[in-house]
């Protein structure tokens, strides 16, 4: 495989995490979940986006039916909203809360709520931009001691796919699938690169799947800008998965010469980095979702750390240690032992988290407020996943 830059391999990144709740009515509040009363129904919800940018967006107000009582959780349909804004209008923002999505009783409610906000938005001198988003019908789904919202049909995985040798790397074009067969997107891009180009891999490729158009059109660009700047060859295809791409006009690139064929070294060039053994690259993409169900399935590391971030820093772990003797260390032991470095993958709402989290267990909330301070303060000192329930009642010790 070509050297290339260090971009991480992310599987099945249907969602980003980006948790704002109710702030109007029974649901006033900025924690990860809220609660309402159990003979209450809740119809209505839209989204809006923060105002530390100039413009400020609002969906529509959007149907729900919720009946049942306990804990609420927005994050599907705040990652939908969120995907949206950024693929349609490049939507970025430094704010902690970068959108968030109200719940309501009725649609009077909800309007008023909406109308609130604008004025706001426009004494504040932002342009309000009210969208056509629709996320399709919503479901309610159980998640253990409370529910989530958000759409029926998940929004598709935009990817593309790499594969090559010391000569030419191939590439893709960026394509939408809901599919998540990452050995499906593998053997239609060998199959097709062996039709079109006679080029014959016995490694995988290396498909890299991202929340919207234009992140993936991105780094797939830093890709082939990184292949071409080590003055390799890298040749875009076109090729998308499910489709009847025809065989490129192109000419097919020319193999790579044999050993004894080799001719004499240029003057002064400069030596390519060894890339990672094809063994290694294969046990780090397979693990991917191992990781990630390791982190999901804790409450504790889920609510303290980005799982997908988890991920990717694995993966870089595993190629920045593919030279080392012996099998690669299972990535429990990399945990126990501290020896992953997880400080960028803090959860964005990690203070909220606590805060719910220490209200669950009977905690006032001025106390559970200072078990979130504390936690947060002592988790960016020591951010490792195995560390994080003695942290949490640590904290809990400390503002009794």
């Amino acid at each position: 495989m070509i050297p290339r830059p260090p971009y991480p391999v992310v599987l099945l990144t249907l969602f980003v995490v980006f948790l704002v709740l109710s702030t109007f009515g029974p649901w006033r509040t900025k924690s990860a979940l809220a609660t309402h009363p159990s003979n209450s129904t809740i119809t209505k919800v839209f989204c809006y986006s923060d105002s530390s940018t100039p413009a400020t967006y609002f969906s529509r107000i959007l149907d729900v039916n919720l009946p049942a009582a306990g804990g609420v959780s927005t994050l599907p349909l705040n990652s939908a909203f969120v995907n949206y804004l950024a693929e349609e209008y490049d939507f970025k923002s430094g704010s902690q809360y970068s959108t968030g999505c109200r719940l309501f009783e009725t649609l009077s409610q909800a309007e008023a709520a909406k109308q609130k906000l604008i004025a706001d938005a426009q004494r504040a001198n932002k342009q309000v931009v009210e969208i056509s988003w629709n996320p399709g019908p919503l479901v309610v789904k159980p998640q253990g001691d409370f529910v989530s919202i958000g759409p029926k049909v998940p929004p598709p995985i935009h990817t593309f796919c790499a594969l090559g040798n010391a000569d030419t790397m191939y590439f893709s074009a960026v394509f939408d699938t809901t599919s998540t067969d990452v050995q499906a997107w593998n053997n239609a891009f060998k199959d097709f690169l062996s039709k079109t180009y006679g080029f014959e891999a016995e490694v995988d490729a290396t498909c890299t799947p991202l929340n919207t158009t234009r992140e993936a059109q991105r780094v797939l660009e830093a890709r082939i800008g990184g292949v071409r700047y080590n003055r390799h060859k890298a040749v875009e295809t076109g090729w998308k998965f499910g489709s009847n791409t025809v065989a490129s006009t192109r000419p097919r690139p020319k193999p790579t010469p044999k050993p004894d064929d080799d001719p004499e070294p240029v003057a002064n060039s400069r030596p390519a980095p060894a890339a990672p053994p094809a063994n290694i690259t294969d046990f780090a993409t397979k693990e991917v979702p191992q990781v990630l169900a390791y982190c999901q399935n804790d409450r504790m590391v889920s609510g303290a750390f980005d799982c997908y971030c988890m991920q990717r820093a694995l993966y870089n772990y595993r190629m920045e240690h593919a030279k080392d003797p012996g099998p690669p260390e299972p990535f429990e032991s990399l945990f126990a032992k501290d020896k992953l470095d997880c400080s960028g993958c803090i959860a964005q709402f990690v203070v909220e988290w606590a805060t719910s989290r220490a209200q669950s267990a009977s905690l006032p909330l001025p106390v559970a407020q200072c078990v979130a301070r504390r936690f947060n303060t002592t988790l960016r000192a020591k951010p490792q996943p195995s560390h994080v329930k003695e942290l949490f009642n640590a904290a809990i010790a400390a503002c009794k």
